[in-house]
């Protein structure tokens, strides 16, 4: 998924955190989102990435069990998997 940097640094950050393994970035861009419709975007974002490569996500769930963030995108990320 392509997003641009200058117009959403936040979530371009994420998924530069995602091809490191690093969780953070990803946990601020959901901390970041205030409206549905922008949480939305990020979830499916993230999920998208996570199903490319998981290696963040899991981190970000052992590292933070219970998270319902890192929780909504590990489900969004298994609906992305089940529908393909």
């Amino acid at each position: 998924m392509q997003v641009d940097p200058e117009k959403d640094p936040v979530l371009a950050r994420a998924l530069v955190g995602t091809l490191r393994d690093e969780w953070r970035p990803a946990a601020d861009a959901m901390a970041s989102a205030r409206e549905w419709e922008r949480r939305a975007y990020i979830v499916l974002t993230l999920a998208t990435a996570a199903a490319r490569r998981a290696v963040w996500l899991e981190k970000w769930r052992k590292d933070r069990p219970g998270d319902l963030d890192a929780a909504a995108v590990h489900h969004a990320m298994e609906s992305l998997q089940a529908s393909s």
